[in-house]
């Protein structure tokens, strides 16, 4: 899996040229963002400031947007001083502006684009609308401890990709991993430790994901993540690499080094009309258990039917 990130933080940089002054003067200035206003990536927001930026499902794309009826190169905006252009990259089921499909199209900031079942405008905000407004996103959608997605948001997203893979009979891989003996290092090390160990464990989970990938907190000390389009056999060997580098990585809390290992199960299922995304996650978490079971700091593989090997 890449570990490429063209974009990182959804809010503006508070990095400026001239000091603490201009830095003030700047949070009243309107800067342009792209909202989206609904679809399973509803009310993250993107700052354009680059000249130009690719919207898609893809990991190649700037701004990657995870609706399944967006093409993995969907559409570009590219970014004038006083004015943006959206331009449709041919995508397959087009680009929308009040019903009707579009080509290119100079925006104004009352236009809607849809692309799929997605709807987003450009909005020029301060930064503090926007830093307030990407507080609540984060509050709604992402786990306060670690930053990434929590369970909720991550089943919304989930659900989306489920039902695009049961239209087009396409392979959905779920890697779940929980962190071995976890209870223990909290009372050996303490909570403050133990909360250390999951951001950091989050961190190294999240290097790995594709960005058109999701990853998310499914509770406790349990993560799940959802990988498209992956065969099993990639989806077993990233996994396995996560595995390793976890048990390599040096945790540690106010000097103190904390050996952790984790557990993993993987269930990669070409999905069909009767399948659910429940029992694809709850088989994946027995293969977790199983692991669990057979010694720990290891890996299961689940299948549906040995004799439906995906790979």
């Amino acid at each position: 899996m890449s570990s490429s990130r063209k974009i990182g933080s959804l809010l503006p940089s508070t990095t400026m040229v001239g000091g603490a002054v201009n830095h003030a003067q700047t949070k009243h200035v309107l800067e342009p963002y792209l909202v989206i206003l609904s679809g399973c990536d509803r009310g993250r927001q993107f700052k354009l400031e680059q000249q130009a930026y690719v919207i898609g499902r893809s990991d190649e794309a700037d701004i990657v947007i995870g609706d399944p009826k967006i093409s993995r190169r969907h559409g570009a905006f590219t970014v004038f001083k006083d004015r943006i252009l959206f331009e449709d990259l041919q995508s397959t089921n087009g680009s929308f502006l009040a019903g009707q499909r579009i080509e290119k199209h100079w925006l104004n900031t009352h236009d809607r684009i849809q692309a799929g079942d997605t709807i987003m405008r450009v909005d020029y905000k301060c930064f503090n609308e926007a830093e307030s407004e990407q507080a609540l996103y984060r509050a709604a959608y992402t786990d306060a401890l670690t930053g990434i997605l929590n369970r909720g948001a991550f089943m919304q997203r989930a659900h989306e990709e489920f039902s695009f893979c049961k239209r087009n009979n396409a392979l959905l891989s779920i890697v779940m991993c929980d962190v071995d003996h976890f209870k223990c290092k909290n009372d050996t090390y303490g909570h403050p430790a133990g909360d250390q160990v999951l951001k950091d464990l989050s961190a190294i989970l999240a290097e790995q994901m594709r960005k058109e990938d999701l990853l998310a907190r499914y509770g406790g000390e349990e993560f799940i993540m959802l990988l498209r389009e992956t065969p099993g056999d990639a989806a077993v060997g990233w996994a396995e690499r996560i595995r390793q580098s976890v048990m390599l990585h040096p945790f540690s809390y106010q000097g103190q080094t904390i050996p952790t290992t984790i557990s993993i199960g993987v269930c990669t299922r070409r999905v069909t009309a009767i399948d659910s995304l429940p029992t694809i996650i709850r088989v994946a978490d027995d293969a977790l258990y199983l692991a669990k079971q057979n010694g720990r700091n290891r890996l299961e593989i689940a299948y549906f039917n040995p004799a439906i090997d995906p790979r």
